[in-house]
């Protein structure tokens, strides 16, 4: 299993820093078009409707993750009563941001773009179900390709957009998304009717036993959602600057959330194969020590290039940077080391299905997020809400470590973990020096950078790669 592990998730890895980057890109783009208040808006309402999405989904790519995996034949069965289970999720969930949103106080301006954003958040469901499928039967080269699929659609669509014709503005940006999405999940569909039968089944009581089943996955993801994506709501309604700081904050949530699908793309492919081993009782440790190491390397990493070449980073991707934008990024990446090595504990707890502890601390992490917010955004703005995040983001690292290590029995000797905070240290130092004492530029000391520390992480012992089983 470590050798199928390691084979995908650099696959996966390779082909997403090819075309997410790219994305990331043309998105910072679409907000020094628009300008930071319209775009401040924008993003406010999308982590308005990804507070909700979870009413799309409730659970159910998770729980199909693990019972697919472990039962392969009722493939076509499975997807016949989800689907018809999540076209109900999806009428809940527009009546949902309709009633909220107008709750909230909301101007009749804002709904057009409330509404679109649903739409993305519904295609971009049924794409992610669809590719959960791939994942659980087996066929993990198709989701590593699939993975990447919607944001290469969405280069050649919105790029077109903002290089060529050099014009956009919000609904247009919401419709390329929509485009490239629904191709996706057509692409996506055709490739999964080679593997199973899809059609769809409308009956309440199996619609209402599989959301018994997935509620548990649900909530993890309601009560996560509530401490990750409510900032960017809080700054737009707390704060009377028309969106500006929920700008400043997006600038550098965006390149957070976009080193954030590391750990996703980690935990797409740990569930499913943690929990085929969990049901046939087999030893997690060594999948879960080549995760380790693998993800505390490229973690470490980005985390300091992030912190040391942080300003010349923002200045690459956007107009008018200040020192706000960057001790923004600065502390939101902090947060991201924490969230990365997360992801790999958080996947495990899932596969066990022991899920109860894993809700306890993200209860915690809300109570404390919310204070934090509450607190810091009146009098700091942007930067206060980054400083709530990376808080979290460390108090949930610690709670699930904790778990995972005295659940499984985990065993990581002081030795290892010696070496863990050298090589924090060295990479610290490393970036430190390049950045400040030599005289190149930062795009090629970034990468030496990169280069030197991941071979010390491989001397030191943490980095190690098995491609075969």
């Amino acid at each position: 299993m470590q050798g199928k592990f390691t084979q995908n998730i650099f696959l996966l890895l390779i082909i997403n820093f090819l075309i997410k980057p790219l994305y990331v890109v043309i998105d910072a783009e679409v907000q020094n078009l628009v300008g930071n208040e319209t775009y401040g808006v924008y993003f406010a309402l999308f982590n308005f409707c990804f507070i909700f999405q979870i009413i799309l989904d409730m659970g159910l790519v998770t729980y199909n993750s693990m019972h697919l995996s472990q039962n392969r034949d009722r493939g076509s069965e499975n997807f016949a009563d989800i689907l018809g289970t999540k076209l109900i999720l999806i009428l809940l969930f527009f009546i949902t941001i309709t009633m909220a949103g107008w709750l909230l106080g909301y101007p009749s301006s804002y709904f057009p773009t409330l509404i679109g954003l649903g739409i993305i958040m519904v295609l971009q469901s049924l794409l992610v179900y669809v590719r959960s499928n791939f994942s659980a039967l087996g066929f993990f080269r198709t989701e590593v390709f699939m993975s990447a699929l919607d944001k290469l659609l969405m280069i050649f669509i919105i790029g077109y957009m903002v290089y060529k014709l050099q014009q956009i503005d919000i609904p247009f940006f919401i419709a390329g998304q929509l485009s490239a999405l629904s191709l996706a999940l057509v692409i996506a569909l055709i490739f999964l009717s080679r593997h199973m039968t899809l059609g769809i089944s409308f009956s309440m009581n199996r619609s209402l036993a599989l959301l018994k089943k997935s509620f548990p996955f649900a909530l993890v993801f309601i009560l996560m959602i509530l401490y990750t994506r409510i900032d960017g709501v809080m700054l737009e309604r707390i704060l009377p600057d028309e969106g500006r700081s929920a700008g400043v904050y997006a600038t550098g949530y965006r390149l957070l959330d976009a080193f954030n699908m590391i750990g996703y793309y980690f935990s797409i492919l740990m569930v499913p194969m943690l929990s085929k081993q969990i049901g046939d009782k087999k030893d997690v440790y060594p999948l879960m020590k080549s995760a380790i190491g693998i993800m505390l390397t490229i973690a470490t990493i980005l985390t300091a290039l992030s912190w040391f070449y942080a300003g010349d980073i923002m200045n690459l991707l956007y107009d008018n940077i200040t020192v706000e934008n960057i001790s923004v990024f600065r502390i939101l990446m902090l947060g991201f080391w924490f969230l990365s090595i997360s992801y790999l504990f958080g996947s495990l707890m899932t596969a066990a299905d022991d899920l109860k502890m894993l809700n306890y601390i993200m209860i915690l992490a809300i109570a404390v997020n919310w204070g934090l917010n509450l607190t810091l955004i009146p009098t700091h703005g942007a930067y206060g809400a980054a400083i709530a995040t990376a808080v979290t983001q460390g108090l949930v690292f610690i709670g699930q470590f904790t778990l995972g290590i005295t659940r499984f029995n985990l065993s990581f000797s002081v030795s290892y973990i010696s070496k863990t905070i050298l090589f924090v240290a060295l990479s610290m130092a490393v970036c430190h020096i390049l950045s400040d004492m030599i005289s190149i530029p930062w795009l090629l000391e970034s990468i030496i950078a990169g280069l030197l520390l991941v071979t010390i992480s491989f001397l030191l012992g943490i980095f190690r790669l098995k491609w075969t089983d």
